[in-house]
């Protein structure tokens, strides 16, 4: 908005001459620079004008800066967040990063296609249900208020036109009131003495350097009254018909001031309840999106969960296949190894226990021959203390816990074996000495004691096979225990895999169902974006219609206003030129007709108003250096004829010395 125009200075003395003397070349150069001065008043307002207009453009440069600094950190943010979701969409990170990475030309090209691309994630992610009555209560409302905010930036638009208007009018009001205040005006075009004819014919004929100084003699007495006391009735009757004019543009202006109030104080309360209503219909909104953003996170949540337990449930049943299946093949392995340990064992034994029956046989064929070469007595006594000798052995045996392990056998069995092997040594040695000394006693006492060491080993080695039997038997009944317990556990195992699998089919089941729906909701929602789509176009063209038809409503209203002021003003007008040429009739008939004083003052309104070269165009052009006044087409005239120089007092100017003025 610009603003009204600064008060007026003081007055300057420009040291015009009486207005009973005739026109002087002074008045007119004041009244010339004084039109210059009005011109450049005018351009100094208009200049506070455009500084005061550039100062609040600045000022809504400077938030509409700091609002776009705020809407582009958004859509950064936003750009991130869809970075970051949409990570298998190249295209989207693609126009992502140009986004996050370009200048703010290429956020504005590229604003249709992330729009695209912000609604597509939205529809994806934000499930709704059908339109209720009250939304669709609410987008009604909401489709009004758009429609009101249409017509009242039409209304705003016109009223903005004619303050305009009223601007312009004001300030050219403020012009003439410049104009009538000015003394050289006055003194120029309102003349206190007539102009004599022989001299108005001498300034006619004059040469264009003394055009500019007008000389005339007063007339009589009685015509020099009647002539100013004409003129100061048509002036009295000019300042009466401004007056009754201004009145007159003072109520038209009052009653549309009136009813413009009344409008802006209806169009504010229609706009606060308008806000009130959005408002409400906003938090409406609001509270159904949070609710349903409620529950697609609680059913989000939920999802993750079952998939989380899926999950679980999935890694525990193949970590115990996995074990089961080690164990199965440790357990194989192990009594397959058992096995072939107990084959290589029976074998070994049956192996001695062939050897042991060969021995067997020789000493009993050597008994036999000993038995025919000692007597009965002896032989008897011997076989007493070997029975002895087997009974003590026996009862060791028996003494001796029969839950011996393997190892302990084996290892019993080489240190009898090692034992034995030295007392063979010894026995060998000492039969040596006694065949040196008892050549056949000592050979079948060392044989009869062979004899009963390998009895007695063979009798040793069938015990230690019996009691491994023993331990082999109670190995087996233990491994078969194990696998009926393994049985029982892979039953367990199966019941719980069983188990899993149902909750992983009813997890399954709960999962598509979600999906369905989620799909469901998504293609309502697509649905309703369309047709919100296609309701928000026919809306957008009918208040784009009702917003023409209200401006073109306005613009006939306000045509009429400006038709009906101007016609008034005609009227008013036409009445004060008639009025006006009434009086001068009655003034030309009462002086017997004659005009020879309205010539005079016409022919030195010419002299004043038209250009002193040509005589037929006005004065517009003024030269800066000596401040004559000619027309235009005089000055462009001369400087193409190289004539550059004053005609009048023959001061040197340029075509850059030149300037515009208004009378």
């Amino acid at each position: 908005m610009s603003e009204e125009p600064t008060p007026k200075k003081a007055k300057l003395d420009w040291g015009l001459t009486d207005p009973s003397e005739p026109l002087t070349r002074k008045d007119v150069i004041a009244f010339q620079k004084e039109a210059l001065f009005r011109t450049i008043n005018k351009h100094r307002c208009r200049e506070k004008s455009l500084e005061k207009q550039l100062e609040v453009c600045g000022q809504q440069s400077a938030e509409i800066r700091e609002q776009y600094a705020s809407l582009y950190a958004m859509v950064t943010a936003l750009a991130n967040k869809i970075l970051d979701l949409s990570k298998e969409d190249q295209e989207a990170q693609k126009l992502c990063n140009t986004i996050l990475e370009g200048d703010g030309k290429e956020v504005l090209a590229l604003a249709a296609d992330f729009t695209v691309l912000v609604e597509k994630h939205i529809s994806e992610d934000e499930p709704s249900a059908r339109q209720s009555p009250g939304e669709a209560s609410w987008n009604k409302q909401l489709h009004q208020l758009e429609a009101a905010k249409a017509e009242l930036s039409a209304h705003n638009k016109q009223l903005r036109k004619e303050i305009s208007a009223i601007r312009e009018h004001y300030q050219d009001l403020i012009r003439r009131y410049d104009r009538e205040d000015s003394d050289t005006v006055r003194r120029v075009f309102k003349l206190q003495d007539s102009l004599g004819e022989g001299n108005a014919k001498d300034a006619t004929e004059a040469s264009p350097a003394n055009q500019s100084e007008v000389t005339n003699t007063a007339t009589g007495d009685e015509k020099e009254e009647a002539v100013s006391k004409m003129e100061h009735e048509l002036q009295i009757q000019d300042l009466n018909d401004q007056i009754e004019l201004l009145k007159h543009t003072l109520k038209d202006l009052e009653s549309w001031k009136a009813s413009s109030g009344a409008e802006i104080a209806r169009l504010r309360t229609e706009i606060t309840s308008i806000n009130s209503a959005s408002e409400q219909t906003n938090r409406g909104i609001q509270n159904d999106r949070e609710a349903l953003l409620q529950k697609l996170d609680f059913t989000t949540k939920e999802n993750a969960e079952l998939t989380q337990a899926n999950d679980l449930y999935l890694s525990k049943f193949q970590q115990m296949v996995q074990e089961k299946e080690i164990f199965t093949n440790k357990l194989s392995m192990e009594f397959q190894t058992a096995q072939d340990a107990l084959k290589k064992h029976n074998a070994m034994l049956e192996k001695d226990l062939v050897r042991i029956r060969a021995t067997r046989d020789e000493l009993t064929s050597k008994i036999a021959i000993m038995e025919n070469q000692k007597p009965k007595s002896e032989m008897l006594a011997d076989l007493q203390k070997v029975l002895d000798l087997q009974k003590e052995r026996i009862e060791k045996m028996e003494n001796k816990s029969v839950e011996a392990t393997n190892d302990a056998v084996m290892k019993e069995l080489q240190d009898l074996e090692r034992a034995f092997k030295e007392l063979t040594q010894f026995a060998h040695k000492k039969y040596s000495d006694h065949i040196s000394q008892e050549s056949i006693v000592a050979k079948l006492t060392v044989e009869k004691t062979k004899a009963d060491q390998k009895y007695f080993t063979a009798m040793r080695s069938k015990d230690s096979i019996l009691i491994e039997n023993k331990n082999l038997s109670k190995n087996l009944h233990k491994s078969n225990e194990l696998i009926n317990q393994l049985k029982e556990i892979e039953r367990t195992l199966q019941s719980k895999v069983e188990s899993l699998n149902k909750q992983i089919h009813l997890s399954q089941s709960n999962e598509k169902r979600l999906m369905e729906s989620s799909k469901a909701v998504s293609l309502k929602i697509m649905d309703l974006t369309s047709e919100l789509g296609k309701t928000k176009k026919v809306v957008e063209t009918l208040q784009g219609e009702r917003a023409k038809q209200i401006e073109q409503d306005a613009r006939l209203e306000s045509n009429i206003h400006s038709l009906q002021s101007q016609n008034s003003a005609l009227k008013l007008q036409l009445s004060q030129a008639e009025n006006k040429a009434k009086k001068l009739h009655k003034s030309l008939v009462s002086n017997g007709g004659d005009n020879s004083i309205i010539a005079e003052e016409l022919d030195n309104f010419r002299t004043i108003v038209y250009c002193s070269l040509c005589s037929k165009n006005w004065k517009n052009t003024a030269i800066k250096n000596c401040g004559h006044v000619f027309c235009e087409e005089c000055c462009k005239e001369r400087l193409a004829a190289r004539m550059r120089k004053c005609p009048t007092c023959n001061k040197p100017f340029g075509s850059a010395d030149l300037l515009v003025v208004h009378l």
